[in-house]
């Protein structure tokens, strides 16, 4: 009986160890990074009553950057963007890694979305409305977005990503107004 015992736990605690020398080890690492600046905010849509969510990263003390180093995401039909862009993975989220290579990201949340606004629409059963935050109404937001941030740094253009419905967001965006986008990144389109 003691050898089964012993096999059993042997197995269980070699991965254990393993892993918490993995965790360490990575802690370590992260502890090595530059640090980033976080903040996070709200700025008005081109709709009166709406505030539209904002994040924005980049590595802490550097205030001016290029719109060839600027990034806004923008998240899909069925989530805001913090869960898919801004969700840490092994201590790091996506919006963490593009940041730490110098980059000024951003993210925002069309209205209804996460930390935006929810339209007074949504106070009522879904049977009564059409559509809240169909694509048009959603590139209106992307609009407000990119304009608030092309102001803030003092750009002319700067690079966009969507996924999966924010494709189709920031395809139109770009479609309509090209002259402030650098560069167009569709990330699992529609």
């Amino acid at each position: 009986m003691e050898t089964t015992i012993t096999r059993v736990t042997r197995p269980t605690v070699r991965p254990l160890a393993v892993a918490a020398l993995f965790v360490s080890l990575a802690s370590m690492a992260l502890a090595d990074d530059p640090k980033l600046a976080t903040e996070s905010y709200m700025i008005p849509s081109a709709d009166p009553g709406i505030q539209l969510y904002i994040r924005n990263k980049h590595l802490a003390g550097v205030t001016s950057f290029t719109g060839d180093k600027i990034l806004l995401y923008v998240h899909g039909a069925t989530y805001p963007s913090e869960t898919a862009f801004d969700l840490p993975l092994g201590g790091r989220s996506m919006m963490d890694y593009i940041a730490l290579q110098g980059w000024d990201v951003y993210l925002f949340d069309v209205r209804g979305y996460g930390g935006s606004t929810r339209p007074p629409e949504m106070e009522k059963p879904a049977s009564e409305n059409k559509p809240i935050a169909d694509t048009v109404t959603a590139v209106r937001d992307a609009g407000s977005a990119i304009n608030h941030i092309l102001q803030k740094r003092g750009v002319a253009k700067i690079n966009l990503m969507g996924w999966s419905w924010g494709t189709a967001i920031m395809g139109m965006y770009t479609a309509e107004h090209n002259d402030k986008v650098n560069r167009l990144v569709l990330y699992a389109p529609l």
